[in-house]
């Protein structure tokens, strides 16, 4: 009886082992070829999602638009139904390109129609909507603060720890209706860099800014106006 019972332990053993062993290789290979498992990750807080390669793309296009304008001549009046002047890019600086002469900050450009329509002198949320190619942009883009409701959920608040990828639009707010908004074209740790329309040298240029994006956001030079948060076209 006991040699029987010595000779079943002794197949039992065996068995168990490469029945481990089977198990382990299993493992093994579930691992490899990217089996689900029981591991977990918790996602990173406010992780902007990546763009596709198609969003990818488009976001390029939008950044070389802005950089383009920023270095390319671009045309202006001084006065209503006057001649129409060309910009001279880099000047004062390399990070400007006036739209103007002199002291004129006439607000009359391609951008806003030549200020036709006399509401729509305050031109940057039309800059911004020819960089996006007039897509996707909400219905009245002359109004800084329609990027912030009219683009649905492609708009997102302001968080320290949520930046915006190139191509989006930052906003700002200000008293009454007060507004401004910009192109970003480059990040850098929390550093964001846009080229952004009817600011800078007296305010009537496209100008190149730079800001952080930590504590309570960008701040703009005027510090009258308080960062919303960002517009995505994607």
């Amino acid at each position: 009886m006991n040699s029987r019972r010595l000779r079943n332990r002794s197949l039992v053993l065996p068995t168990a082992v490469v029945l481990l062993a089977l198990t382990l290789t299993g493992a093994t290979a579930a691992l490899a070829e990217g089996a689900p498992t029981a591991v977990t990750m918790a996602p990173a807080a406010w992780a902007t999602p990546g763009p596709d390669g198609a969003g990818t793309a488009e976001r390029q296009k939008i950044v070389d638009r802005a950089l383009s304008a920023l270095t390319t001549p671009k045309r202006f009046r001084l006065e209503r139904g006057g001649p129409v002047y060309l910009s001279r890019p880099g000047h004062p600086d390399r990070d400007t390109n006036y739209l103007g002469k002199g002291n004129s900050n006439a607000n009359m450009n391609e951008y806003n129609d030549f200020a036709r329509n006399p509401n729509h002198r305050q031109w940057c949320g039309f800059f911004v909507a020819r960089m996006w190619a007039n897509r996707g942009v909400p219905a009245d883009p002359g109004s800084s603060r329609a990027w912030r409701s009219g683009t649905g959920d492609r708009w997102h608040p302001y968080a320290a720890d949520r930046l915006p990828q190139p191509g989006d639009v930052l906003m700002w707010a200000g008293r009454n209706h007060a507004g401004h908004v910009a192109v970003v074209v480059g990040v850098s740790g929390t550093r964001v860099t846009t080229v952004e329309g009817n600011t800078g040298h007296h305010n009537d240029s496209i100008a190149r800014q730079r800001y952080e994006w930590t504590g309570a956001g960008p701040v703009l030079k005027d510090r009258t106006k308080v960062i919303q948060g960002f517009a995505s076209r994607f």
